[in-house]
């Protein structure tokens, strides 16, 4: 990338808020590396006398969800008001977006039935390599609904294996969970660590065999996409990554009438307002997951 441009995005860099998490400075980066990468692409190599018409063009040539094209439209943002307040440009964030439409209810996360969820497992071969490792990883976002960072960051001293419990940290909440560890799952844990995972003092239970470090967020959604099709499950429109075995996990137990604070407790939500915006249940939703009170005679 063209030299004015990286320190455009050095520019960027700096004027963050270090208090954000690291998964947000991440994707203000990435986002804003990309805007530029396609200026250079455009032989453009300057924001003076800039058109911003090609902003919009830039918008248009993402293929995102509509709510993941709104959350670039407000870095961008952003990134011009940083380029104005250092006379880079004339154009500031809300000349560029005056206004950004979101649509929430585009963040709800795909469904799928109990049987989807089955065939994607069971089509996991343990005796194949990275057969033990994959089929755990993928329980873990199945039966747990454990964040794809936390699975792939699940530590040994997290495991309470005499209590048959998963207790941690949410990297991304930083709330505390506890999860169940189902029988089948712990079974397989334990054959994975004892056999298959690469002799390392390590904290963390998945870990790389080149490098003995934690796998990155992105290699479970490269696991669970690729059973998906291995399994022949029709995808059509939905997700298809850890996220979407979770809000299944959560919307089937919701099926089965388990309650909500239940539901809240394993997703780690911090109250049920969060859960019940999670799954987008309505007022009759919640209605019908209630128990019926006897009336007094």
């Amino acid at each position: 990338m063209n030299s004015q441009l990286q320190s455009y995005l050095n520019l960027f860099i700096a004027a963050q808020d270090p208090n954000l998490s690291v998964r947000t400075l991440y994707n203000k980066e990435h986002q804003a590396l990309l805007f530029l990468r396609y200026l250079d692409s455009r032989n453009i190599h300057t924001l003076a006398e800039f058109d911003v018409n090609v902003v919009y063009e830039f918008i248009a040539s993402l293929e995102y969800s509509s709510q993941t094209i709104s959350g670039f439209q407000f870095n961008i943002r952003e990134f011009f008001d940083v380029m104005h307040d250092n006379n880079v440009t004339s154009l500031s964030g809300r000349t560029v977006f005056p206004v950004i439409f979101t649509n929430k209810r585009d963040r709800i996360l795909s469904y799928y039935e109990t049987n989807e969820v089955r065939s994607l497992i069971n089509c996991i071969d343990i005796s194949a390599k990275n057969g033990v490792r994959d089929k755990c990883m993928v329980l873990l976002a199945a039966q747990t609904g454990l964040r794809a960072r936390d699975i792939l960051h699940l530590r040994f001293d997290e495991i309470f294996w005499d209590k048959d419990i998963i207790c941690k940290i949410q990297q991304k909440t930083k709330l505390p969970v506890s999860v169940p560890l189902p029988k089948n799952l712990k079974i397989l844990l334990i054959d994975y660590i004892r056999n298959y995972r690469p002799t390392s003092d390590e904290k963390y239970v998945f870990i790389r065999k080149e490098s003995g470090t934690a796998y990155s967020a992105s290699f479970l959604y490269a696991v669970i996409n690729h059973y998906f099709r291995k399994a022949n499950i029709s995808i059509g429109n939905r997700k298809h990554g850890p996220h979407a075995m979770r809000h299944s996990l959560a919307s089937n137990l919701l099926r089965e009438n388990a309650p909500m604070p239940v539901i809240t407790g394993i997703l780690g939500h911090k109250d049920l307002n969060t859960t019940s915006k999670y799954l987008s249940i309505d007022v009759e939703s919640l209605r019908d997951c209630c128990l019926e009170v006897p009336h007094e005679n």
